[in-house]
């Protein structure tokens, strides 16, 4: 009985633990539906940084920048720079002392691939 505790702690201590490890994405961020996100890291300088994949199927490289460019206006973030084509887009967005640097690219096997970058100290 000691055994079967002790591998049922262990296990919930590994799980929050994982759990713990990847950061929680600001709402600042859009998230798309659906999407795998690959990481989610808070730097201690007032970064944060995301990557996502999604498959081109559900979404394109110019549905998903309108969406990102919709979400940042949501949250007050006003257009800096924008330059969407047909296999990539690059967006910058700033609201007072941050900026939000956005890229997205398709990639082969028909995967998209979508990195956010927040930064508050500029």
């Amino acid at each position: 009985m000691n055994n079967t505790k002790t591998l049922i702690i262990t296990g919930l201590m590994a799980l929050f633990s994982t759990s713990a490890m990847a950061a929680p994405i600001p709402g600042e961020i859009f998230k798309p539906r659906g999407a795998e996100v690959v990481k989610a890291d808070r730097q201690g300088d007032g970064e944060f940084e995301a990557e996502f994949r999604l498959h081109d199927r559900d979404t394109s490289v110019k549905h998903l920048a309108g969406q990102v460019r919709a979400h940042a206006q949501r949250h007050g973030f006003k257009v800096v720079e924008s330059e969407v084509k047909r296999d990539d887009a690059d967006l910058k967005f700033k609201r007072r002392n941050q900026e939000l640097d956005v890229s997205i690219e398709r990639k082969d096997h028909g995967v998209i691939e979508y990195k956010a970058d927040l930064d508050s100290n500029r």
